[in-house]
């Protein structure tokens, strides 16, 4: 299956997926980001010197050519997301601690065994696939029924998270500190349980 547009150049950079049609509720076009194209946004975030400042957040942000909301600089939109499901920085300490991209236009109304959830499902394959090649094997998680993420912990402590749930595609990077939270916390579940509280 192409995963571009009819009439579209192979050099394309954003995969176009599904025609929309009128009435149906979804836009004219459903996209899905080609996995190379996924790599590179993600290996710009992920070998940044973490912890990383706002000014190095926002430039990578527009490196990569993402609009940030006048409104609040820490959301922005992807040629994917325009006028929804904008991607989001986070702060921890006066920091940007994790990056959330879209990796896919939001499609609510998609069903098993579609046109759209093979792509979804191949496209999030050749991704994890990628991040393995490059980072060693991640640690996966949930199933392609409900939500499936793989998450790798690398050399520099990001964690980098790749998780769809057949409607979203997302990538999830995590600085060092928010890494160390995250395994603490875990530690904590795995000894006491799901219930535990932290006081």
């Amino acid at each position: 299956m192409s995963m571009t547009e009819s009439g579209s150049s192979p050099d394309d950079t954003t995969a176009s997926i599904v025609p929309g049609h009128h009435g149906d509720g979804l836009p004219q076009t459903v996209r899905i980001l080609p996995a190379e194209r996924a790599i590179e946004w993600i290996h710009a975030w992920a070998e940044l010197d973490w912890p990383i400042t706002w000014e190095t957040a926002y430039a990578t942000r527009d490196k990569l050519g993402w609009t940030p909301n006048p409104e609040d600089p820490e959301l922005f939109t992807t040629e994917l997301t325009v006028n929804q499901d904008r991607g989001y920085l986070i702060r921890l300490d006066g920091r940007c601690s994790e990056v959330s991209i879209p990796l896919c236009s939001r499609n609510l109304s998609a069903e098993p065994n579609t046109p759209w959830t093979t792509s979804l499902c191949q496209t999030y394959d050749a991704i994890a696939n990628a991040l393995t090649a490059l980072y060693g094997p991640g640690e996966q998680t949930g199933n392609r029924t409900n939500v499936l993420q793989t998450d790798w912990i690398l050399s520099n402590q990001v964690t980098v998270t790749l998780i769809t749930s057949g409607k979203i595609m997302r990538a999830i990077l995590k600085s060092p500190e928010v890494t160390a939270i995250d395994q603490w916390d875990a530690y904590f579940v795995e000894k006491y349980g799901e219930d535990y509280v932290d006081d």
